[in-house]
């Protein structure tokens, strides 16, 4: 699915992938939802959609989005394996 998303996003400049990889590791479980990342960086959830989105299209995270409660985000197995 195309997006007219930049890679090169405010968000990208704030939130440093490295940290947002960190922050999932680091996290109670394995899967993480926007708000318990955007709470983490102390960022607008919409920010941080932006940010994981961009990450996603970069083959860092998986998500999937719970029709009308929430979406969840991994590490995706190459993230994970880079570790």
């Amino acid at each position: 699915m195309p997006t007219d998303r930049r890679s090169d996003s405010p968000a990208d400049d704030r939130i440093p992938a490295e940290t947002v990889v960190e922050s999932i590791r680091a996290a109670p479980m394995p899967v993480v939802n926007t708000r318990y990342l955007a709470e983490e960086h102390d960022v607008p959830t919409d920010e941080m959609v932006e940010r994981l989105e961009a990450m996603v299209d970069a083959g860092m995270l998986e998500s999937h989005e719970i029709e009308g409660l929430a979406r969840l985000w991994w590490l995706s197995l190459e993230s994970d394996l880079a570790e």
